[in-house]
């Protein structure tokens, strides 16, 4: 008998084996790939199994890529950004400076989408101010609205949004839902909420669910993006997600970045959305119905740029690191989770040892307490190459928002951690230009007076402290 459990052991494992190759090929850091081997060799039959979940970072959509290259598709942007400006005429006005004009263009490059004049832009910082302009332009609507959410609850704050998009809905609006199907769990087990929008002509469809084992890596890839456009005029995105637990309260407190944007940056995130869309349901909305001409809205430039586990294959981390590298005199980062890779890890620290002005705003409280453990791992390196660290303790900080310069500002839904660039579908807008930069500023120095300063003692914290710091920093790349 034990001779045929033995066998039978034997086999299983020689099985679990199989997925070597697999992992060999995927994965191109050497660590990476090598972590994940010695968990299959020396954890049998669970780490295969947690490989599938957790190791896969990138979705095999074909049909995407084929309209993503279509050179058909790619004329039709072209021709969508430039219906209101010729923004390659503003930028030379402006004189925009060699290193962001190569990160516009590279940017492009790896994101689609090119730099666009004429915008305006507007900085939200918290739920109980966006709510209010998010609904008012919701009521506006005559066309098509559309979100695209990592959290829409079902709760007071989701009942009064599902209210307006159904009245909109009545009213002959085109009206498209789409929510992560892992972030909002919750809004998938309603089934009575979401019947109530479709039963209105509300379009409601989940990002990536989970509803087989068939794709059981599908767990860490997830839609992290915010983003909500009306009639291809007025949008929303940054770090809110929609649901009462966000409000501000007597005693809970979130600090957010969001911004509305008008112009035609707006339809470079409608055109994110379409693609989010057909990902979730295999339908490409007619562009017909989604974008048109509009007049010019402000004097800003500004790109989107989008990154997910696809085609657009970590746009968002070679983002971050041009707009790092090229710093000449300061880089300002919010973020509410610091776990950062190398491509930004090391530019923060040379940037500080050249002697820049580099200040980072962490939270002393967060959400995910063991993220913000092991992100206190990354610390000590940057306050001794000079950063300035602070942890911000007038609540939970959740925004993210990059200023480098005083020229360019980046605010998104994408954290400074390994998962943003890696596993989930981001987007940004990068604002060039010194006007919206210094707005910028003023927030962020706002937001340090509520804060504290790192010291020279917190390099002294005890070792018991630093080791549970490191053993979570070696669990990073799935935080």
């Amino acid at each position: 008998m034990w001779y045929v459990v033995g066998l039978i052991l034997a086999v299983l494992y020689l099985a679990s084996l199989i997925i070597l190759p697999v992992i060999i090929t995927q994965k191109k850091r050497p660590e990476a790939a090598l972590a994940w081997v010695m968990l299959v060799i020396f954890v049998p039959f669970i780490g295969p199994f947690l490989y599938l979940v957790f190791g896969i970072e990138r979705i095999k959509n074909r049909k995407l890529e084929k309209v993503f290259l279509s050179k058909s598709a790619r004329r039709e942007l072209r021709k969508i950004e430039t219906l209101w400006t010729p923004a390659k005429n503003k930028r030379k006005e402006m004189g925009l400076s060699h290193d962001i004009e190569n990160i516009i263009r590279i940017c492009r490059e790896f994101s689609l989408f090119d730099a666009v004049a004429e915008n305006k832009i507007d900085i939200i910082v918290d739920a109980n101010q966006a709510y209010p302009r998010m609904k008012e332009a919701i009521l506006s609507a005559t066309h098509t609205i559309n979100l695209d959410y990592f959290i829409f609850q079902p709760d007071t704050v989701g009942e009064d949004f599902r209210s307006l998009l159904v009245q909109k809905a009545n009213q002959g609006v085109k009206v498209n839902l789409l929510y992560d199907a892992i972030g909002s769990w919750k809004l998938g087990r309603s089934r009575k909420f979401l019947s109530s929008m479709m039963r209105a002509g509300v379009r409601v469809k989940d990002f990536l669910p989970l509803r087989t084992f068939i794709r059981p890596w599908y767990v860490n890839l997830r839609n992290h993006r915010k983003i909500m456009i009306v009639d291809n005029t007025i949008a929303f995105m940054g770090s809110l997600n929609i649901g009462e637990e966000f409000l501000n309260t007597k005693k809970r407190t979130w600090r957010e970045t969001s911004v509305m944007i008008q112009g035609p940056a707006v339809a470079q995130l409608q055109w994110v959305f379409l693609e989010d869309w057909f990902t979730a349901t295999g339908e490409m909305l007619p562009f017909s119905e989604y974008f048109g001409s509009y007049m010019d809205a402000g004097d800003h430039i500004m790109q989107i740029v989008a990154s997910g586990p696809d085609i657009r294959e970590k746009a968002m981390q070679k983002a971050f690191f041009l707009a790092i590298s090229t710093a000449k005199k300061s880089i300002y980062l919010t973020t509410p989770y610091f776990i950062p890779d190398e491509a930004m890890y090391l530019p923060l620290q040379f940037a500080a040892l050249r002697g820049l002005d580099v200040k980072i705003l962490v939270p002393r409280k967060s959400d995910h307490p063991l993220v913000l453990l092991a992100g206190r791992s990354y610390y000590d390196e940057l306050l001794m190459s000079g950063a300035e660290i602070y942890e911000y303790s007038a609540g939970i900080l959740h925004a993210k928002m990059l200023i480098i310069d005083s020229r360019i500002t980046i605010i998104g839904s994408a954290n400074a951690d390994m998962r943003s660039v890696r596993s989930s579908f981001e987007v940004n807008v990068q604002v060039y230009g010194e006007d919206f930069a210094k707005e910028a500023e003023q927030t962020f120095y706002k937001d340090l007076k509520k804060s504290r300063r790192l010291t020279g003692a917190y390099l002294k914290r005890p070792a018991r402290t630093r080791f549970v710091e490191n053993l979570l920093r070696l669990a990073s790349p799935l935080l």
